[in-house]
């Protein structure tokens, strides 16, 4: 284990860190999910998508595999460098259910308290229609949780004067206090239509379960994610769910003000053309 990790160190960079663990599945050629154990200086233990610097790295990686990987945090984004395979077992405990919900389907109620002091409706109460996503403030990868949040501020900005609200709801409750968001919000340059939310973790994971978010089994509590940003309409029915930061800009505004156009019938998420806007 001395060598592989010294072979793994080489060319060291001062962001780039050592992930151990245990893979969940692959997705497509360039991308492995991990049930990761601490990552010193970075991140707890969670579990999260990692991109690969080359397809052929994934070779041989199936669910189970224990692995050891160089992941750098690069100026063009983060990706795993280095990966060997190290061990093979089964794939670790993780749920996703209940299934997401579909075009149409209604979200279940849930009440969430905001950073301006008011509180959220989601589901057939809900009255108005809403963006909804899933940060946190402590979170690392530039891919994710930061390019999320940019994409909201780009939206919020193409938003006219008519209907339409942002709320990020934070996956660092125990963290990400109202106060915490509140500061947050204001450094980010949040506008008034982009709100921030935080709930009791047992109504987050229900919450992100029902959006289809992963959420790991692990024994502290902690929640790995991938990106998810659901439009509602005024009822609380899914119009549209995104799984990545590169939702089409002019589509969710048209969701956000009409309501149209609704995501194709047995769809459960759209992935963005690498080419979008």
């Amino acid at each position: 284990m001395t060598t592989l990790l010294l072979g793994l160190l080489a060319c060291w960079g001062d962001r780039a860190y050592i992930v151990e663990g245990t893979v969940v599945e692959v997705h497509g050629p360039d991308e492995v999910v991990v049930a990761h154990e601490d990552i010193p200086n970075l991140m707890p233990a969670m579990v999260m998508p990692f991109k690969v610097a080359e397809p052929a790295m994934l070779e041989g990686v199936r669910p189970g595999s224990r692995i050891i990987a160089r992941y750098e945090l690069l100026d063009d984004g983060s990706r795993f460098t280095r990966l060997r395979v190290v061990g093979q077992g089964e794939p670790p405990a993780t749920k996703t259910g209940p299934f997401p919900a579909r075009p149409g389907e209604v979200l279940p109620p849930y009440e969430i308290p905001l950073d301006d002091g008011t509180t959220l409706v989601l589901g057939p109460d809900q009255s108005e229609r809403i963006a909804l996503t899933f940060v946190y403030t402590r979170c690392p990868i530039p891919e994710f949780c930061p390019a999320m949040m940019g994409r909201l501020q780009a939206l919020e900005a193409a938003l006219g004067e008519g209907e339409g609200r942002l709320v990020a709801v934070t996956m660092d409750p125990a963290w990400d206090t109202l106060p915490v968001l509140a500061a947050w919000g204001a450094e980010q340059g949040a506008g008034p239509r982009l709100r921030y939310g935080r709930v009791e973790p047992d109504v987050l994971a229900d919450l992100a379960m029902s959006a289809g978010l992963p959420v790991s089994a692990q024994e502290d509590g902690t929640i790995g994610h991938g990106l998810r940003l659901l439009v509602l309409d005024r009822k609380g029915r899914l119009i549209e769910r995104y799984d990545d930061a590169r939702f089409p800009l002019d589509r969710v505004v048209s969701q956000l003000g009409t309501g149209e156009p609704l995501m194709p019938p047995g769809n459960s998420g759209t992935v963005t053309p690498e080419e979008a806007p």
